[in-house]
């Protein structure tokens, strides 16, 4: 996958409501959380590595959100991650959008992705991050785009990638230009629609993701993030949940009006 140049470097691809047929691969190296399946071509050091990691992550991740496991991810119920020998092997074998780093099924935790890319650390946290938080919050009327920014903000405070992080230029002049996705039509971005889109679509909707879940901790604290989530679990939509746990923002065009300003001040 090409990596596109933005604030972080994980694109990633939400697998809903579809359930693969669990591809043969050739070797399996299991732990505490997780059983990983990886092609035999793949080195066992860096499948070792991808293990720790994710070991590591599981529990961060379970942490900074405050989470209350219903079921652990032992035994029967551990976490699968399928790393297919490479790029192309990844794309055809588990059908995943060729510009993805990752393409993951929340319902089953499983991650599907392949070797060999830069920070590989950071895919991983996202993709956690997408189970973990999907299994809090439940499967609610939620927008795709809250569910790929936090996944982007665990990414960006935990991932050792030397980048630049937290560049806003893109979002900022958007925003100037009046060129940014309107916060209706971000609610109605699916992973379907998202898979099909251009690259500066995908672009643009990655980075305003991040810049909304940014502008919400920024601006109101992180604590506000939590209680978002919480109304969300309780069955709240987005847009309730989120003037819940806000109490000076009255729905999606006051949120909108105050989301711009932070970027334009």
């Amino acid at each position: 996958m090409v990596r596109l140049s933005f604030l972080v470097g994980v694109f990633s691809f939400i697998v809903l409501g579809v359930s693969f047929a669990e591809p043969k691969t050739d070797r399996l190296l299991k732990s505490d959380h997780f059983v990983i399946n990886y092609h035999e071509n793949v080195e066992y050091s860096y499948v070792s590595e991808v293990k720790d990691i994710c070991e590591k992550y599981y529990r961060v991740i379970t942490q900074e959100f405050r989470l209350v496991r219903d079921e652990a991810w032992l035994w029967a119920n551990r976490a699968k991650i399928f790393i297919a020998k490479d790029k192309e092997e990844y794309s055809s074998k588990f059908r995943c959008p060729i510009w993805a780093t990752a393409c993951v099924n929340y319902q089953d935790k499983v991650i599907y992705t392949y070797p060999d890319q830069e920070n590989f650390a950071a895919i991983l946290i996202h993709e956690l991050t997408h189970i973990i938080f999907r299994e809090y919050v439940g499967l609610g009327k939620f927008p795709l785009w809250l569910d790929e920014a936090v996944s982007l903000y665990m990414e960006d405070k935990y991932s050792d990638d030397s980048r630049p992080r937290r560049d806003f230029t893109l979002i900022e002049r958007a925003i100037a230009e009046n060129s940014y996705i309107k916060l209706t039509d971000l609610n109605k971005v699916t992973a379907l629609t998202l898979g099909s889109q251009p690259k500066d679509y995908v672009n643009l909707f990655y980075s305003e993701a991040f810049s909304i879940v940014y502008f919400i901790i920024k601006k109101y604290s992180q604590d506000n993030l939590y209680r978002l989530m919480y109304f969300l679990r309780r069955g709240y939509d987005c847009e309730d949940a989120v003037s819940k746990a806000v109490y000076s923002i009255r729905g999606w065009e006051d949120f909108e009006t105050k989301w711009k300003r932070f970027y334009q001040e």
